[in-house]
């Protein structure tokens, strides 16, 4: 069986990749249906066509005139859709929009060369995206497809492959958005705050057994100060949301985000709600700085009596995970610092002290409201270590060997005054205009941990351009103008 745009992929000896046992078949391939797709080089829609070459119980798989994947993509793409994503999807984040706009429970993913501008010498690419615009009706926004539609890029420049799990992962993660959209903005008529939905976004493959994302844990220990709600459009917000979303998987179970999606509340209030109506006595502040601990331990290094001080899932030392090399959080932390970098809305700062002697001390003088410390003595014990969650103010704190501090920053606003081992100053975070997705493709290919890890990989990394789209159908909201269903 072939089909125009499939490119049949020879191996040894000259057979072909029958596909897997039990798969679904792809259908013959249809006339050309016209969609609506985004260049995201110049913020403009445009026409092209596609055959559909692929039918689940959940999904239709339809393919860009011209564009060409290996013959047994299809029926994989539609397996692990159906028996893999949307169950496991469904389950931990909620349904998606059903019937939906089009009336059809199925969704459709566009097998598409996305037009990211991509060249040879690109070190990252748009693998995917989700564009809420789709589910207006076209008497509503004439650039509409009217349906539930997920974009998937299969540029073989970029060396995607249709068949690996990084690719589900994408599905996973666009469909979340899917999910999040359906359950937030047009069910209960909010915004969910931009780093909240990336977070459960890049968690979505893990949740479907397809990570964990080590590429994130080395971007965050690359910048591991950087806020976790103060959201910029940066690799280096996709580090700290993943990670936050990871520990909290690890904690307190994936049915946790479905609690999230299912109130009114958005960003860290609808954290408290979801909290409060699992019966878990935390909050988002409390969790915030069991989380700042595990980063120091991965699933390496476990707290007898405090689990919630460890992964389960990651490590965060020195070594190479999945093929990815992380440079270690405490062997990055600052050394013997006097002078504590000032620290923006909900993050944390990692120091790191020797001593000569037997015996070190460390005195924390916080001056900004709010500020919390805690402390690693990685010589008490016999060399096993000993924390403190609390670390106390204007009082030296003794340690054998090496010491670690990590500067809490859990509220919402910036610190103002410094502290000593000291604070510096720092205004209140402004609000940041989204990023275009030209702009946002331009600081990732510019960016020396992407350049160094598609050196490292051989090839590019993605990145992901949704809060782009959400941004974009705000306007259609701020008219007044909302979807024909619910």
């Amino acid at each position: 069986m072939s089909f125009p745009g499939l490119r049949l992929r020879r191996r040894g000896g000259g057979g072909t990749t029958a596909a897997p046992a039990g798969a679904p078949q792809t259908v013959q391939a249809s006339a050309s249906v016209t969609f609506w797709a985004y260049d995201l080089t110049t913020k403009q829609p445009y026409q092209l066509t596609a055959k559909k070459v692929g039918e689940g119980s959940h999904c239709y798989v339809y393919l860009e005139d011209g564009s060409s994947v290996t013959l047994s993509a299809v029926p994989a793409i539609v397996s692990q859709y159906d028996s893999v994503i949307y169950p496991a999807m469904t389950a931990a984040f909620g349904a998606e929009p059903n019937p939906g706009v089009d009336n059809d429970p199925k969704v459709y993913i566009l097998l598409l060369k996305i037009r990211d501008g991509f060249t040879s010498n690109s070190s990252s690419y748009v693998a995917g995206f989700f564009d809420p615009s789709n589910e207006y009706l076209v008497s509503q926004y004439s650039y509409s497809n009217q349906r539930e539609m997920i974009y998937m890029n299969v540029n073989p420049q970029a060396g995607i492959d249709p068949q690996s799990t990084d690719f589900y992962g994408t599905i996973a993660h666009e469909f979340q958005h899917m999910i999040h959209w359906q359950q937030k903005t047009n069910l209960r008529n909010v915004h969910d705050d931009t780093w909240l939905d990336e977070g459960m976004a890049t968690v979505a493959p893990t949740v479907c057994g397809y990570g964990p994302d080590y590429g994130r844990v080395a971007t965050y220990e690359s910048a591991p100060s950087h806020s976790l709600t103060a959201w910029d459009d940066t690799i280096e917000s996709y580090g700290v949301v993943y990670m936050w979303s990871q520990y909290l998987k690890d904690q307190l179970g994936a049915g946790i985000f479905r609690q999230m999606l299912q109130n009114s509340q958005t960003g860290i209030a609808s954290v408290n709600a979801a909290l409060a109506a699992s019966g878990s006595s935390l909050d988002f502040a409390t969790i915030f700085r069991n989380w700042t601990i595990a980063n120091t331990s991965g699933n390496a290094v476990t707290w007898a009596g405090h689990p919630e001080w460890s992964y389960t899932s990651i490590d965060t030392h020195k070594g190479t995970f999945n093929g990815v090399y992380l440079p270690g959080l405490l062997d990055r932390a600052t050394l013997n610092a006097t002078t504590l970098s000032a620290l923006g809305p909900w993050s944390v700062g990692y120091y790191a002290y020797t001593t000569t002697q037997p015996t070190g001390t460390v005195t924390w003088t916080p001056k900004g409201t709010g500020e919390k410390a805690s402390f690693i003595n990685s010589g008490a014990n016999g060399g096993a270590g000993a924390l403190t969650y609390d670390l106390a103010a204007n009082a030296a704190t003794s340690f054998t060997t090496n010491g670690y501090l990590i500067d809490q920053n859990p509220v919402g606003s910036a610190t103002t005054t410094g502290d000593t081992v000291v604070h510096t100053s720092l205004a209140a975070a402004a609000s940041v205009e989204p990023a275009a997705p030209a702009q946002i493709l331009a600081a990732a290919n510019a960016h020396p941990l992407v350049r160094s890890m598609s050196a490292q990989s051989g090839k590019p990394q993605h990145v992901c351009v949704d809060s782009y789209f959400r941004e974009r159908e705000k306007a259609l909201r701020s008219q007044g103008i909302r979807p024909a269903f619910r």
